[in-house]
């Protein structure tokens, strides 16, 4: 059997597999440029600092959304 995980472990592997989806997800939509992403972050008057604000954004949305979800799922397993 293993050892109970505590609270913040369990919340931490929640936000990091978020944030992953995240930037799986901003660097499919730079690759498949369906939503003409690339020319939008290329024309930009900052194309780096646009490129880092569209990665961080990403990340610590789908990140803070996991790790809410899962503290959620982790209180109610515990009830």
């Amino acid at each position: 059997m293993r050892p109970e995980k505590s609270l913040f472990n369990a919340l931490l592997t929640h936000f990091l597999m978020g944030v992953a989806l995240g930037l799986s997800l901003v660097l499919l939509l730079g690759l498949i440029d369906a939503f003409h992403v690339r020319d939008l972050v290329a024309k930009s008057d900052a194309p780096v600092q646009t490129t880092v604000m569209l990665v961080t954004t990403y990340g610590l949305m789908f990140g803070i959304g996991a790790a809410l979800t899962g503290l959620v799922l982790t209180l109610e397993d515990e009830s």
